[in-house]
């Protein structure tokens, strides 16, 4: 591999597997697990250019990720092997991922730093870069949570169809704060992997007629499950439905893996969803920080 800076609109085995051993060697010598999002690099459309490598000799010394859920931002995830820093690397991918950023007429980065990793926190400092906000990566502590009486019976999960895309978006509208537009955009379309599903949550109302009072999100790939998207419908809060629906999704995640891991991320201003999580058994295990570069096409 020529060395210097290659830009990629998918990655092959190759590379993902370099990027891999970049990020172990980082992680060890940081202590600390760099957030990489790896099935979004593993299944990248080839569409827009999203990594940038950076190759010394023949070797991958620096790697950047962008991720884009929103029209209006991107986020970013990157690293450099501890011989090759403060050389410059970092910034000229940076540079890189912001003229891909222009040309997606997108107006703000977000930088995601590992709490503790005082290398990515230097360079936010040096860069005059705000600090934005937190969250908590959580895992599931006991392994087979026990029932409660607190479970709703009348709750039920089933996978969603095309039939429910409007209230999936209302739910995303609703929960997240996003425009119709947006919500539109992270509709997750099938992919024959099954690694990632969406279910609907649904009670049983007057008349025998259901309704819908929540989604849910799950990836699960090779014994890790990820929870997200979680919302319940702003109309039926304050009901229980909230931790229905998390236990009864844990319990579908064992029917499939009992040994599975399960995780999920909660921002850390949000007490009343931390203390749901923590009811449910998950625990803080680390923390991410972002931090928010805006006006970047005008710059």
């Amino acid at each position: 591999m020529i060395s210097g800076l290659h830009a990629r609109e998918k990655l092959n085995e190759a590379e993902l597997d370099a990027i891999g051993l970049l990020a172990d060697t980082c992680n060890r010598h940081d202590r600390i697990e760099l957030k990489l999002n790896w099935n979004m690099l593993r299944e990248r459309s080839g569409s827009e250019t999203s990594d940038f490598l950076y190759y010394e000799s023949g070797q991958l010394v620096g790697f950047l990720g962008v991720y884009q859920f929103l029209s209006t931002e991107v986020e970013l995830s990157g690293m450099v092997h501890p011989s090759h820093r403060r050389q410059g690397l970092f910034g000229q991918m940076v540079q890189a991922a912001r003229e891909e950023c222009k040309r997606r007429n997108v107006s703000k980065l977000v930088f995601m730093c590992q709490q503790g990793s005082s290398s990515a926190k230097a360079v936010m400092d040096r860069w005059t870069i705000p600090y934005g906000y937190s969250e908590y990566w959580m895992g599931l502590s006991d392994p087979r949570p026990q029932e409660d009486r607190e479970q709703l019976e009348s709750l039920k999960l089933r996978e969603f169809d095309s039939a429910d895309e409007s209230a999936i978006v209302r739910l995303n509208v609703e929960g997240f704060g996003l425009s119709e537009e947006d919500a539109t955009n992270l509709l997750e379309k099938p992919n024959g992997l099954r690694t990632s599903r969406v279910y609907m949550a649904e009670v049983q109302g007057e008349e025998g007629i259901r309704r819908t009072v929540g989604k849910i999100h799950v990836r699960i790939v090779n014994g890790s499950a990820f929870i997200y998207g979680f919302v319940v419908a702003a109309n039926e809060r304050g009901r229980g439905y909230g931790k229905a629906i998390l236990k009864q999704i844990i319990k579908e995640i064992r029917a499939e893996d009992p040994q599975a891991t399960i995780a999920l991320e909660v921002a850390v201003k949000n007490e009343q969803a931390l203390g749901l999580y923590e009811s449910t058994g998950f625990r803080i295990s680390k923390a991410t920080d972002y931090y928010e570069w805006t006006a970047v096409t005008n710059s």
